[in-house]
């Protein structure tokens, strides 16, 4: 088991409960869904894996360590080993393709052989061969997306996390996206993914968790509710 939630409540300083009770269980390897309506407690829920929010009340464990217990100093290392996926890109605008990606792996110290060798790779597998000296001003929507991805993916993450990555893309440019994270998924990634884009999902045959006033009210294996 790689991710758990073990009755799991947030609760904000000025009342509103984001999330109340929640238990769930996420396998390696998973590719999961999040679903629900806007202020049903995705992004919350998001949040808690890469502790920049922490439960008011409950337990949350992700490769067997508590990560409510852990130590400031451990949480830089808890979020090196995860991928973030934005509905809005966050590129920097003033570096190229290829430094967008090798940026991500300067900061945590990888050495510059691995970067030379690793981002050509990571290029190449979201499709983005010879856009390496292009600015983000300089792409369509789907290529920053691109980019975001092979960012996420830099420091080969256990669990890859998307909050509407899909959000500001067109129906095709979505399908294409979507192609590219099944594809992450099949080699090994755990694959988490909140969204709206009920079309996306309904063709996706994967785990779907539904969530609604931050309560988990439905959790489907291949999201057959959608058929």
């Amino acid at each position: 088991m790689l991710i758990q939630f073990y009755n799991v409540s947030k609760i904000y300083p000025n009342g509103v409960k984001a999330l109340d009770d929640v238990s769930l269980k996420i396998d390696r390897g998973e590719f999961v869904f999040l679903m629900g309506p806007s202020g049903a407690g995705k992004s919350t829920l998001i949040k808690m894996l890469f502790r920049e929010e922490k439960p008011t009340r409950g337990q949350i464990f992700i490769a067997s360590r508590s990560i409510v217990r852990m130590k400031r100093k451990e949480i830089p290392a808890l979020r090196r080993s995860m991928g973030i996926v934005f509905q809005d890109f966050k590129l920097l605008e003033n570096k190229t393709v290829y430094e967008n990606v090798a940026f991500a792996m300067e900061v945590v110290g990888a050495k510059p052989n691995d970067i030379k060798y690793r981002v050509p790779e990571l290029l190449k597998m979201v499709g983005l061969k010879g856009k390496e000296k292009c600015f983000p001003g300089e792409l369509s929507g789907g290529e920053q997306q691109r980019v975001g991805i092979a960012r996420a993916l830099a420091n080969q993450p256990m669990v890859l996390i998307a909050d509407e990555p899909t959000g500001n893309l067109d129906v095709d440019t979505s399908c294409e996206i979507m192609e590219l994270l099944y594809d992450i998924n099949r080699r090994g990634t755990t694959v988490i993914m909140a969204t709206h884009a009920r079309e996306l999902v309904r063709n996706a045959h994967k785990r779907v968790i539904i969530l609604e006033k931050g309560k988990v009210v439905g959790d489907y294996p291949n999201g057959e509710f959608l058929a």
